[in-house]
């Protein structure tokens, strides 16, 4: 069996796998461990998957794999000087090894090299970039190799050239999914969520289709290209806050965060337990049913709806029950 049969066998084996096994791994941890599956298809020493915008022409979010985090500061750095990246971005999609770049002579006495690779111990390189037309992110994906007698081959790049697309594709509907699904620790009260992925920079990555719609009712100043990024600065992982009538819940996954937003109404005034009658009362539950339900006596439930209807404003079961209907 010749070498492009064995690698295209092994190519088809990796787009099997990456779809398979994409929701069974993090968010946060899927560009690390797409990036291994994709190291038994092209051997690499070490890869960097960073994310930016087409407006800012920066990094967002920055991942290595077995190579220096300083290469993203020096990337940008030598960038004026990197005639890579011209390539990249007149080819988007297909990869680009440097050796074809530039010749290696040249390369190896080069500012560029000195400056930017050979701190990181690179020797050889290929890269390839993805642009998002519809939110201007863009994608780049780089392999590294530490010994400089081993090149990159056609093969090899024309594998990263077809591979990247899958990468690119398995991602955006690992992110879909992400906002798309509801915890299951996640209660009545909150599954109408409507969710966002964006960057530290507050650019969007991925939306669900109301998510817009929303903030353009409720904070029209909301721009559709980035969230607000000062609301996104906190050292926890998972926080909360309130703007107007708009109630966002933040969640860190890994580069990115997860932005989740719920229209205040007047049933968040009320306790768990008094949620947990209202939805009895909704059922047409009597009172013994109720009880039974959330093992409390029948006058424990008639005084939980007596506050209930004193913090609503409302005076009897049918108001009670129309209110609820017109929250959902």
């Amino acid at each position: 069996m010749n070498e492009t049969l064995i690698k295209n066998t092994d190519a088809d084996k990796f787009i099997s796998q990456l779809y398979r096994g994409a929701l069974n791994v993090s968010l946060a941890d899927f560009p690390t461990w797409a990036l291994d599956l994709l190291r038994q298809v092209i051997p690499f020493d070490g890869a960097i998957w960073g994310t930016g915008h087409i407006s800012t022409k920066k990094f967002h979010t920055q991942i290595t794999l077995d190579v220096s985090d300083e290469i993203f500061n020096n990337l940008l750095k030598y960038l004026p000087i990197n005639p890579i990246f011209t390539q990249i971005t007149e080819q988007l999609g297909s990869a680009v090894n440097m050796s074809d770049v530039i010749d290696d002579e040249n390369f190896y006495r080069s500012e560029l090299y000195h400056k930017c690779f050979k701190p990181c111990d690179i020797e050889r390189i290929l890269s390839s970039i993805n642009v998002d037309e519809r939110s201007g992110v863009f994608t780049l994906l780089t392999l590294y190799r530490y010994d400089r007698a081993h090149l990159f081959t056609k093969a090899e790049q024309g594998l990263q050239s077809r591979l990247l697309y899958h990468l690119m594709s398995c991602f955006a509907y690992r992110q879909l999914s992400e906002i798309s699904m509801t915890p299951k620790s996640v209660d009545a009260s909150q599954s109408n969520q409507i969710n966002a992925l964006c960057d530290a920079k507050g650019i969007y990555h991925c939306v669900t289709p109301q998510f817009f719609a929303v903030l353009d009712e409720h904070m029209p100043q909301a721009s559709h290209q980035a969230f607000p990024a000062d609301l996104l600065e906190s050292n926890e992982e998972y926080f909360e806050f309130i703007q107007g009538n708009l109630h966002f819940s933040v969640k860190v996954e890994g580069a990115l965060f997860k932005v989740s937003i719920r229209i205040i109404n007047q049933f968040d005034i009320l306790t768990t337990r008094e949620k947990e009658v209202v939805d009895g009362v909704c059922q047409g539950q009597t009172f013994k049913q109720i009880a039974k339900k959330l093992a409390l006596s029948p006058s424990t439930v008639s005084n939980h709806l007596y506050r209930i209807y004193i913090k609503l404003g409302i005076n009897t079961r049918s108001e009670l029950i129309a209110l609820a209907q017109r929250k959902l």
